[in-house]
Order: C-alpha cells, then structure tokens, then sequence
C-alpha cells in the first residue's frame, strides 16, 4: 500500500497515511474528523540494490580530485 500526504482543508493540518490508492476519498482528518481532505504532492524515494540514486556513482569512491 502506497504512503500519501494530505491536508485538511477546514483545520489545515498535515498528515501521512498509509492507504490503498481506491481508498484515498475516503480520507478523514485525525484532528477534526474532516472529510474535506486533499491530497498533496510530494516526491517519492527510490531505492536502488547495492548504490544510491542520483550519485552517479556506484562504488564507495572519493569525491575528489
């Protein structure tokens, strides 16, 4: 199940939950029990087996010259 962020658009507070994506309108508040719910955008984390994403680099090598 997929992680997504949301606001609350009576009491504007911020939250995360983990939920099935057919389940996102479904969403309530945890602080004011609201409905009136939207889904923010953010980002998402790639893992990668054996490097990290966006190093271009694979091994443990320095970044100097």
């Amino acid at each position: 199940m997929p992680i997504y962020d949301f606001q609350c658009n009576s009491c504007s507070h911020k939250f995360t939950l983990l939920v099935g994506i057919d389940d996102r309108d479904k969403v309530t508040c945890p602080q004011c029990q609201s409905r009136d719910v939207r889904q923010l955008i953010t980002g998402c984390a790639v893992r990668i087996k054996g490097g990290s994403c966006g190093s271009g680099q694979s091994g443990s090598g320095s970044a100097g010259g």
